[in-house]
């Protein structure tokens, strides 16, 4: 890679779901031209989420057909129909019918076809970004790259929780986490006994999905299941009253991020998820410890923990599915927290101007830097990590730009 020939007018830094409708967006209202747009991702478009998917066994999504990386709301459910795949769009007991993951992939993969985006992205892991006034300086582990503008997607950044007793152990080795790069399910042994620690859709996903003939699963859930159909209250969907309820807060603020905190149903699971989990534990494919894990210690390449109630178990693998840890602690957003000149909130939220996601300067006016993802949480909300809110954030930030790109070409002119 060379600066030459990378420099680019707008730059996504994710080449996930946010990153790809980002591009989308862009491209479909004719903003740029495709050479003048990149994608900078190390792991390829949609590969860390394909990845995700797999590792927790998920086969069908919790949010409706509607919900994709098309700007056509309808465009997955035409091109299931269009392929013969209607029974790829499960029936919702609320609200619209949902995708198989195979179908929301395959459709997301034709789409990058249709807009050459594969020839756009650059395999690269982002270190820094600075923004300079009139450019944004994008440093990766292969080079520089200048553009004018640049839009984070990043979404975790890898951060992910590990239970307390974890932090205790001497070695690691038969513990780890489901959102671990290095996690691979079929690695597992077909006779191993494995425990998998959470109460929520991804711990329910993969003890059922790891419950083979010949291999012992035993789910750790501390506290009673909770059933919910979506994420968080279908209001904050809408993006209207409970968004400008949100926005009544000072941006950045703790009151803004405890809103959010508050309002979404994290640790819960939805129905069909719960029936799957139900029918495990009937059959005794899956054994429940409804009890808090207080010790654990590595012995000869197993791990044998003690829970609350005083029962003891010992395991060849143990996986941890006890969520993401905040957005803002990703590796790459601790060091836009040393640019000096754009401005945090609490726990490191970025402030962002709320009609457009800019990252807000230090002097009060907005970088060349916009935010999608769970980092923009305090201005969409609760499901600004969703798809919806991929697609929320694109409207803004495509409307932000459209403006700024055609002044801009009005200056070259003259």
């Amino acid at each position: 890679m060379t600066e030459a020939d990378t420099d680019a007018v707008v730059t996504i830094v994710g080449g996930g779901v946010h990153g790809v409708h980002l591009a989308v967006r862009l491209l479909d209202a004719e903003l740029l031209e495709l050479s003048e747009l990149r994608i900078i991702d190390p792991a390829g478009l949609l590969e860390a989420f394909r990845r995700q998917c797999r590792q927790c066994g998920m086969v069908e999504f919790r949010s409706p057909f509607v919900h994709h990386v098309d700007t056509d709301p309808f465009s997955l459910r035409d091109f299931a129909r269009a392929h013969g795949r209607e029974d790829e769009l499960v029936p919702s007991t609320v609200g619209a019918d949902r995708p198989t993951v195979s179908l929301f992939f395959d459709h997301a993969e034709w789409l990058c076809d249709r807009y050459d985006l594969e020839s756009i992205w650059l395999e690269a892991r982002v270190t820094d970004i600075a923004d300079r006034r009139g450019v944004v300086e994008i440093e990766t582990n292969h080079g520089r790259i200048d553009s004018r503008w640049c839009l984070l997607a990043v979404g975790h950044g890898g951060s992910f929780t590990y239970p307390e007793w974890a932090a205790d152990l001497a070695s690691t080795e038969p513990v780890t986490h489901v959102w671990d790069p290095g996690f691979d399910p079929d690695a597992i042994g077909e006779t191993s006994t494995v425990g998998v620690v959470g109460g929520g859709i991804t711990a329910a996903q993969l003890a059922t999905t790891l419950a083979q003939p010949g291999r012992d699963v035993v789910l750790f859930a501390r506290s009673p299941f909770r059933v919910e159909t979506l994420e968080a209250s279908t209001d904050w969907m809408h993006f209207s009253g409970a968004i400008e309820n949100l926005h009544a807060h000072p941006p950045g603020s703790r009151a803004r991020e405890e809103l959010v905190s508050d309002a979404r149903y994290d640790g819960t699971m939805p129905p069909y998820v719960f029936r799957r989990l139900q029918r495990a534990l009937e059959r005794k494919r899956v054994e429940l410890e409804q009890s808090e894990i207080t010790v654990a210690t590595e012995a000869g390449g197993t791990v044998v923990v003690t829970c609350r109630d005083g029962s003891a178990f010992c395991l060849d693998e143990l996986i941890c599915a006890t969520g993401f840890g905040s957005p803002y602690d990703g590796e790459l957003f601790r060091h836009l927290r040393r640019e000096s000149s754009l401005q945090t909130g609490y726990h490191g939220a970025p402030v962002l101007d709320d009609d457009t996601l800019r990252w807000m300067r230090q002097d009060e006016t907005p970088s060349r830097i916009a935010v999608s993802g769970a980092a923009a949480e305090q201005v969409l909300g609760p499901f600004a990590r969703n798809v919806i809110g991929a697609r929320r954030a694109g409207e803004l930030i495509a409307g932000s730009l459209e403006s700024d790109l055609d002044a801009e070409k009005r200056t070259t002119k003259l």
